[in-house]
């Protein structure tokens, strides 16, 4: 029986070439492998399509183009959290299933992962075009946050940065938690330990200026503000009493030296 010739949405989509990308089940370690296989290539595609939306959002942001740059932060969203469910999947994925899907991974290791390493840097490739925009248009980012509306197009395209921010901390987050679940918390991998790994990457803000400026914002209110809110729930505030303000108490004389005998 002939083979039937591919279509053109197989064309399109290379789906032929796409689908000899997995192994065949003869060569599978176990059934999940198959699983374990299409869900990191997939993520690999995923972090790619993130890699192009956050170099085109750069070079709209050089041009001033907010609105369009809104609608791409909005699609990296997305993408992000596709990115961050789909590691649900291998929750299904057994430790023991996993020790034999290990077995033929080589010396493999997701902290080599060409798109987790793009991902990684691109930020830093992406925020000095915001910032530029803010020096053209002599906007200082804390006033972009002192006044949201009067800078309405800027402030959302600087929360889209921070909600970037945040959805890859999650995912990071989330993928710890699915090493931990198949191999356990003290567990070694190839590129060391994963508690330590996982404390590395709490400590990485991929836009740093955008958590400081709220720090900033803060510290403006808390010295407007030294009490805190200038009502309570529960009637009227008691101002804290002023420390009295004096001359210092005298030193006690020292007693005097005793002659040596």
């Amino acid at each position: 029986m002939s083979t039937p010739s591919p279509t053109d949405y197989e064309l399109y989509l290379r789906v032929p070439e796409l689908l000899r990308l997995q192994k065949p089940p003869s060569e599978r370690a176990c059934p999940d492998e198959l699983l374990f296989q299409v869900v990191h290539q997939a993520a690999e595609l995923w972090m790619k399509l993130v890699d192009h939306e956050m170099q085109l959002l750069a070079a709209l942001l050089s041009e001033g183009r907010l609105a369009e740059s809104t609608k791409t932060l909005r699609r990296i969203h997305k993408v992000l959290d596709l990115l961050t469910s789909s590691l649900e999947t291998l929750y299904t994925l057994t430790p023991s299933d996993y020790m034999r899907i290990r077995e033929v991974l080589g010396r493999g290791s997701g902290q080599e992962s060409p798109g987790f390493k793009r991902l990684l840097a691109v930020p830093a490739e992406v925020y000095p075009h915001f910032e530029s925009l803010l020096t053209k248009r002599h906007i200082h980012l804390i006033d972009v946050y002192r006044q949201p509306t009067v800078h309405a197009e800027l402030f959302q395209v600087a929360e889209g940065l921070i909600d970037v921010d945040l959805r890859m901390q999650e995912w990071r987050n989330r993928h710890i938690l699915l090493v931990y679940r198949t191999i356990g918390i003290g567990t070694p991998s190839l590129k060391g330990k994963h508690s330590e790994l996982l404390e590395r990457g709490l400590r990485q803000q991929f836009f740093p200026k955008l958590w400081t400026v709220r720090d900033d914002l803060y510290g403006e209110w808390s010295m407007a503000n030294p009490s805190g809110s200038s009502y309570a729930l529960t009637g009227t505030i008691t101002p804290e009493p002023e420390p009295p303000v004096g001359p210092l108490p005298a030193r006690a004389p020292k007693p005097p030296r005793r002659k040596a005998k």
